[in-house]
């Protein structure tokens, strides 16, 4: 039986799909000045991030409003946030929220975060689970990342953060690699 020639909507999207490799594989992203490489094509690090609380509002199923007091089981907000890099002008702005979602054996508090994180050029979602108590003692702590558009688009990475000062100082890192990339 004789073979018969691909048809050119084939060979179209073949050269497309290898096109769309090649300019995803070239180079590292770069998101303003704080962003390094990391020798890997195409992965993005944010280091060194300050966090800083623009606003928030607060809920508790405890009755008691949660401001002035530790965290307890069923606490919850909603809040807006800024990244800054070594320049004094904001590189993202977070809107997200957390929930106290259960107490671990050990007595830890179990938190949970859902963000979106807005650069200048893409969007990042961070979600996931994460050790309440650890965090607010100042150990670094952190849930998966998705790209969602520009730049970090089909990127994944973590979101790590720590408490620098009471009330709402976090320092943070973004790290964003094409999949499976990330280490």
């Amino acid at each position: 039986m004789p073979s018969r020639p691909c048809p050119r909507s084939v060979w179209r999207r073949r050269g497309t799909g290898l096109l769309t490799a090649a300019v995803l594989l070239t180079g590292t992203v770069s998101c303003g000045r704080a962003a390094t490489s990391t020798g890997d094509p195409g992965c993005v690090v944010l280091k060194g991030l300050e966090e800083k609380a623009v606003g928030e509002v607060t809920t508790s199923l405890a009755g008691t409003p949660p401001q002035g007091r530790s965290p307890e089981l069923g606490d919850g907000s909603a809040y807006v946030r800024r990244l800054y890099g070594s320049e004094a002008e904001p590189t993202a702005t977070v809107y997200g929220t957390s929930h106290v979602r259960r107490r671990l054996p050990n007595g830890h508090l179990l938190g949970y975060v859902d963000e979106r994180i807005e650069f200048a050029d893409g969007t990042v979602s961070a979600q996931g689970f994460y050790d309440l108590t650890a965090a607010m003692a100042g150990t670094s702590q952190y849930v998966p990342t998705i790209g969602l558009t520009g730049s970090f688009r089909d990127k994944m990475g973590r979101r790590t953060f720590h408490t620098v000062a009471q009330g709402g100082g976090f320092s943070a890192t973004i790290e964003m690699c094409p999949a499976g990339m990330l280490k």
